[in-house]
């Protein structure tokens, strides 16, 4: 209902030509640019409720195309920038009247274009696998930046001149060696030889080059563009490269604060993790589109996709093709991919630390497959980078559990669950009481979808805990079938819908570095080790729950990824479903000294380290970890060529190991230092004189189930080594 308080603006709209006339909308907006109000253009007139207090203000009308019902109000930049009429009056109540007499020809030829995309999530699994999932149940903002064009005509002089350097540099163009003429025409400038350009990356937004006669047209722009002496000269024909400057805007980054982003419309991803929404733009122009994204976590809007606008918009987008946004910050959607042993209906199923699969303890206890949660707590799993594959890795920083249950359950018998630790003691857990666990407690809320037939959709936050309905704390509840109906919920609610399932969801997140912070100057105990992990089920008064064939099973996986088992008694002690964490926080370190020749380090004045015929040069490093939880590698350049006999071999060492090879003979360790002696010449080779760069990098292998954690530790030296008699020039 409309506010009593409020003044009805009528627009009145004569047109002076006989031209056609679009489709319009008029839209009111303030002078900070905020919607008042809007109304569709019918027979030359139309009517806008404004609040009351606007009599007397400033109230900027804008006639522009009429938007799709259910979306959101273009502002006023993104109409003015599509090609809407603006005009600035002041709100009267005695005489809300706005006469306008206008051509029809200053509108232009709107056309709707379709805006289609997906959003996922990629990533690698700890068995080396690559994933996509869906990301559904997030919000799309579509927004149109400034065209390249308008950006270069105002831009400020030095930085014109400055986009003609770098442009000219990244294009690799070199003119031949006559000089420039003062203004070039379309067909003047110096003959022009070009390197090969940088490929664009396969899903880059940044459009291609056109080719044949364009490319001839751009050829010619950047040949006029190097003969250029002026800020006037250099614009006008950068305006000539604008799809090449799209290219490389993604490292122009002082050009990225010029560019005006408007928002055109927002949308709402399907549980495909797919959206879709026509916009209006000047068929004389294709968009310019930028999209960021905005996702429902822990009761919250959380940005999980904003890039920068020169490397993140789609310039000249193709009306209808689908944008793919991968969102490594996202929770993907992910439905149960297996099936439940016969005759089992409540279950609670530990699934996994992050991405790596808890493999349990099964019957005849065979070995963990690769990137699987091990029996003793540790993971072998692949980085997905240069390291390959690492091995025996502890866990550490915060882990987030997941699990799942039956879709019975929360039951009459089964309301809450509980996540706690402590460290490996060889004492069997009693029980729910068992004081020498501490429970897991961050607080946790699950998020879900509200359509009405009255508006758009609302998402809502459910706290599960944790509670404390009995004798034990820190318990938190199973996610009902749907989510609960609310007192204050309007009666126009059609559909309440959670936005993830179990496996999307984190189930206890336990901060390690609270129970064992890494070693430091504050804490000198090293609190790393292995610790138990347990999981119990509670009713709806607190009371512990005991897993039985009248109660509920915990089930594992199995390793074909699509079918489940019973746990082992091995896996459960005091009706609560135990497994092994291994934690290690500690850091790395690495120490590498200068070589040096009898024991002595230093170099001369010139800085270098000279050498007598039969002199060994002395070549040592450490890369060490407290817990031995690390790999390394070292490497000797002489110049810019690699030594392989003084370079450890790819992709890394261990550093529990006892030596560190190389394609020659090995590093040893010694004290905890790696060694070598080199005589001059396999240094230097066939050079009298030469000049060396050493590095050292100690990684550690600690993971939380999603990506191996830093920091690591590199060090880097560099040093020459000369002939004792012979006269060195730096």
């Amino acid at each position: 209902m409309k506010s009593e308080k409020s003044a009805r603006l009528q627009i009145k709209v004569e047109f002076s030509d006989q031209g056609e006339v679009p489709a319009l909308q008029a839209y009111a907006f303030n002078r900070q640019g905020a919607a008042l109000g809007q109304a569709p253009l019918k027979d030359g007139a139309a009517v806008i409720e404004l609040p009351a207090e606007m009599d007397g203000q400033m109230v900027e009308l804008i006639l522009g195309p009429p938007t799709e019902k259910g979306q959101p109000v273009p502002t006023a930049a993104a109409l003015r920038r599509m090609g809407g009429y603006a005009r600035s009056t002041r709100l009267l109540l005695d005489k809300p009247v706005l006469q306008l007499k206008l051509p029809t020809y200053i509108f232009p030829h709107w056309c709707l274009c379709y805006v289609r995309g997906r959003l996922v999530k990629r990533f690698n699994l700890p068995d080396g696998s690559a994933r996509e999932l869906p990301v559904c149940h997030a919000r799309v903002h579509v927004c149109e930046v400034d065209r390249i064009r308008l950006v270069i005509e105002k831009l400020p002089d030095p930085e014109i001149l400055r986009l003609r350097d770098d442009l000219l540099h990244k294009l690799q163009l070199r003119p031949l060696p006559f000089p420039p003429i003062p203004d070039p025409g379309p067909l003047a400038g110096p003959i022009m030889t070009r390197s090969a350009a940088r490929p664009a990356a396969a899903e880059s937004p940044l459009p291609q080059a056109p080719a044949s006669t364009g490319a001839e047209t751009l050829a010619l722009h950047a040949a006029a563009l190097t003969a250029a002496q002026s800020a006037g000269q250099a614009r006008r024909q950068l305006l000539g490269l604008a799809s090449i400057i799209a290219i490389h805007l993604c490292d122009l980054t002082y050009l990225w604060g010029y560019f005006r982003v408007d928002a055109l419309t927002t949308i709402d991803a399907d549980s495909d993790g797919r959206f879709a929404a026509l916009i209006f733009h000047d068929c004389a122009d294709q968009p310019d589109l930028y999209f960021w994204v905005e996702q429902f976590q822990g009761g919250v809007w959380t940005t999980v996709y904003r890039p920068s606008i020169g490397c993140g918009t789609h310039w000249n987008y193709p009306c209808g093709s689908e944008v793919v946004i991968n969102l490594p910050g996202a929770v993907a959607c992910e439905e149960p991919p297996y099936d439940v042993p016969p005759g089992v209906t409540l279950f609670m199923l530990p699934y996994a630390i992050a991405n790596a699969p808890i493999w349990g303890i099964p019957p005849g206890a065979p070995a963990a497959p690769a990137g699987w949660v091990r029996p003793d707590g540790m993971l072998d799993y692949q980085t997905g980078t240069s390291l390959g594959w690492l091995y025996n890795a502890p866990f550490g920083g915060t882990l987030n559990f997941i699990h799942d249950d039956s879709y019975f359950i929360p039951s009459s018998g089964i309301k809450y669950y509980r996540y706690a630790y402590r460290r490996l003691s060889g004492t069997p857990n009693t029980g729910a009481a068992d004081p020498s666990w501490t429970p897991i407690s961050a607080s946790l809320a699950r998020g879900y979808r509200m359509e009405y037939s009255d508006r758009l959709p609302t998402y809502q936050s459910y706290s599960v805990g944790p509670f404390t309905p009995g004798p034990h704390s820190s318990l938190f509840k199973f996610k009902p079938q749907t989510p609960p109906t609310l007192d204050t919920d309007p009666t126009t609610v059609v559909t309440r819908e959670w936005i993830s399932g179990n496996l999307s969801e984190v189930a206890a997140s336990w901060n390690t570095l609270l129970a064992a912070p890494p070693l430091s100057t504050g804490n000198v105990i090293d609190d790393a080790g292995v610790f138990e992990v347990k999981i119990e089920v509670f009713d709806s008064d607190g009371n512990q729950v005991m897993p039985g064939a009248g109660s509920f099973r915990f089930l594992a996986r199995n390793a074909d990824g699509s079918t489940t088992r019973l746990s082992t008694a091995a896996e459960e002690a005091g009706g609560a479903y135990v497994l092994r964490v291994h934690v290690d926080n500690n850091y790395v370190s690495a120490t590498l000294p200068q070589p040096s020749i009898g024991g002595v380090a230093a170099s001369d004045d010139c800085g270098f380290l000279r050498y007598h015929a039969g002199d060994l040069v002395h070549v040592q490093y450490q890369a060490a970890h407290p817990n031995q939880h690390a790999v390394f590698a070292f490497g000797i350049k002489r110049g810019s060529n690699t030594l392989a006999s003084a370079t450890t071999l790819a992709p890394y060492v261990e550093v529990a190991a006892v030596s560190a090879p190389t394609t020659t003979t090995p590093y040893i360790k010694v004290a905890g230092s790696y060694q070598r002696d080199f005589s001059p010449a396999e240094l230097a080779g066939t050079c009298v004189n030469a000049a060396f760069a050493a590095s050292l990098g100690v990684y550690r292998k600690v993971t939380d189930g999603y990506q191996r954690l830093g920091p690591d530790a590199p060090a880097l030296i560099a040093f020459a080594l000369a002939e004792r008699g012979v006269v060195a020039h730096p």
